[in-house]
């Protein structure tokens, strides 16, 4: 946060591999996380390097939930598009393993 000025973490959430999701900038704050895109997207971010590993089924089950969360509640329109953070910046992220993963996902 000091090195680029940030008042807050870059993203809307993080979810661990505990199954736990945690408050980034929320829900109704403008994420820092990608270029461009920070004003129409929420950011997940999964915490760990998942180049040659999925995270574990607490981890990835906890991004499932926020997701229908973030549908139920309706800070994502039915007709929203999954990416990840590689598909809108020059980055390896979420890593080879875990992007893998979700081009399968709906809404990908």
């Amino acid at each position: 946060m000091d090195g680029h000025g940030y008042s807050d973490i870059e993203y809307s959430f993080l979810v661990g591999e505990d199954g736990n999701v945690y408050e980034g900038r929320g829900w109704d704050a403008v994420g820092a996380h990608t270029l461009d895109y920070n004003s129409v997207g929420l950011a997940i971010c999964v915490i760990g390097d998942f180049t040659n590993r999925l995270p574990n089924d607490a981890a990835l089950n906890a991004v499932k939930q926020l997701i229908q969360c973030a549908h139920d509640n309706h800070k994502i329109t039915a007709t929203y598009m999954l990416r990840g953070h590689r598909d809108v910046g020059a980055t390896a992220c979420p890593g080879n393993k875990l992007y893998e993963l979700i081009k399968t996902w709906p809404h990908y």
